[in-house]
């Protein structure tokens, strides 16, 4: 196996296991818009990278963690709807990025790789990245579990516990943004949503408890990733839509299952 096809694939895995165990929460919470207005802000920080001499990746996980920040905080407000919000947050955050990026980027920034995701140029130093945040990501649901799935199952319940929702929500809130940070490589700032919440609808139609959803999710993206890796190489297409692509199949055959049970 040629180094950067194995990167590719260690690459991955590791986005896979992430979004996959965070995106069971994202369609428990129904946030998908949220996660879709996070991952526009990725062009933003992608330009912060290069303004600033700094790694790519700082960019990201900075403007991300400041964009859900102010989007918790406004939540918190209730002057708007959750909806209009992100809505506003997600436009703004993707015209920032194509406008700076444009204007700091230059002739040689690949427009078509940080859209719809590079994963072949895939280096050493996005490994560890990936599997730094796998590893801190990992830890912070194994400790916050508990209350993290009470506050998403019966909020109610879980403020009357005593449990503090504005915290939970930003922590988990930072989570996602983490996760995009690392995931633009992979599919891209306009299809990184895509990864987090179509596994988990394919896991939903076969899991029998959260936990057998977070598993049967990482397993479908997993998968998804691989099939759509080797079909990139094989077809010679953009490796982020042929991931897409993969995980809509498998979508598609989950929900022939579920009208084959209904029957």
């Amino acid at each position: 196996m040629e180094d950067f096809i194995f990167r590719a694939l260690l690459a991955a895995i590791g986005i896979s296991i992430i979004a996959g165990s965070l995106g069971c929460f994202v369609i428990w919470r129904r946030m998908s818009y949220f996660s879709e207005s996070i991952s526009h802000s990725a062009l933003l920080g992608v330009s912060l990278g290069l303004i600033s001499g700094l790694d790519i990746h700082i960019g990201l996980i900075v403007v991300g963690v400041l964009f859900a920040t102010l989007i918790v905080a406004l939540q918190q407000k209730d002057f708007l709807s959750n909806d209009a919000i992100l809505g506003i947050f997600s436009h703004i955050a993707l015209s920032l990025g194509i406008v700076v990026l444009a204007l700091v980027g230059g002739t040689n920034t690949d427009y078509f790789s940080l859209l719809f995701g590079d994963i072949l140029s895939i280096s050493n130093q996005d490994i560890i990245w990936i599997y730094t945040i796998l590893i801190l990501v990992g830890v912070l649901l194994s400790v916050f579990w508990q209350r993290l799935l009470l506050l998403t199952l019966n909020e109610e319940l879980g403020v009357a516990s005593g449990l503090n929702r504005f915290a939970y929500q930003l922590l988990f809130m930072l989570m996602i943004a983490l996760t995009v940070s690392v995931s633009v490589q992979i599919v891209g700032v306009l299809l990184i949503t895509s990864l987090l919440i179509i596994p988990p609808a394919v896991a939903r139609v076969f899991a029998g408890s959260p936990v057998q959803m977070v598993f049967l999710s990482i397993v479908v993206s997993i998968i998804a990733v691989v099939v759509g890796l080797n079909s990139s190489i094989y077809y010679d297409v953009a490796t982020g839509p042929a991931i897409v692509i993969a995980l809509g199949v498998l979508f598609g055959l989950s929900q022939l299952f579920t009208s084959k049970t209904l029957a």
